[in-house]
């Protein structure tokens, strides 16, 4: 049964399901709309947005970090970049994913004042760690294929199940995250366990992943 279970998974790893296909982008699970921080009168912008970042407003941070870096700041006052990269992060570890996006395309940037990729990994984790399912999914990625980070099957398995906890309606993603963790405790080196890829099939099947629902009627035939 256990080599049924992999022989099944492997079959939907190879041909590439819809589903899985669409978990690839760059920036998983996350809306890539920004909103503008345009106003009619910028200097009453400024102040306002000041007051909230200091307040630590992260949408208010997000915003003003952006007239920064747009040099769109009123008269006399300073455009200085790195500042409106500190703000980014202490705007997305605060949960503002629309921070972590500009981040993610400023660290691609390699811009004297972009993010490395070690603040990218740093604020995932603390993002994470404090149940962020967007976060995790990203870093389960980033262990599985060693970026910035040592590859670790049992690592990507960890953020997996966060991401995987959350409810559809919160993190659409998360019954890919459950069938990836049906495969990785199906077909890993690390975090093989048979009993385990099937309860995470189960639980990507009651959330509609279509190839985990078939693994199981497969592994039910097998069965029966």
């Amino acid at each position: 049964m256990k080599n049924s279970i992999k022989l099944i998974i492997a079959v939907f790893c190879c041909v590439g399901l819809p589903a899985a296909a669409a978990a690839q982008s760059s920036v998983s699970g996350i809306n890539t709309q920004t909103v503008s921080h345009r106003s009619e009168n910028g200097e009453a912008a400024w102040r306002a947005l000041k007051t909230g970042a200091q307040a630590g407003d992260a949408k208010a941070q997000r915003r003003l970090a952006a007239m920064i870096l747009d040099r769109d700041v009123p008269q006399g006052e300073a455009a200085d970049p790195f500042a409106g990269v500190d703000l980014l992060k202490q705007a997305a570890r605060a949960g503002d994913y629309a921070a972590l996006i500009r981040l993610e395309d400023l660290r691609q940037r390699r811009l004297a004042h972009s993010p490395s990729l070690a603040d990218m990994i740093e604020i995932e984790t603390t993002r994470a760690e404090a149940g962020d399912p967007v976060a995790a999914w990203r870093l389960a990625k980033r262990y599985e294929t060693g970026e910035g980070v040592a590859e670790s099957e049992t690592d990507a398995a960890k953020w997996l199940e966060v991401a995987a906890s959350a409810e559809t309606a919160r993190f659409p993603k998360a019954p890919e995250a459950a069938f990836r963790l049906c495969e990785l405790n199906a077909l890993g080196d690390e975090a093989r366990d048979p009993e385990a890829a099937r309860r995470w099939c189960a639980v990507a099947a009651e959330s509609g992943h279509a190839g985990a629902a078939i693994v199981l009627k497969r592994l039910a035939q097998l069965q029966g």
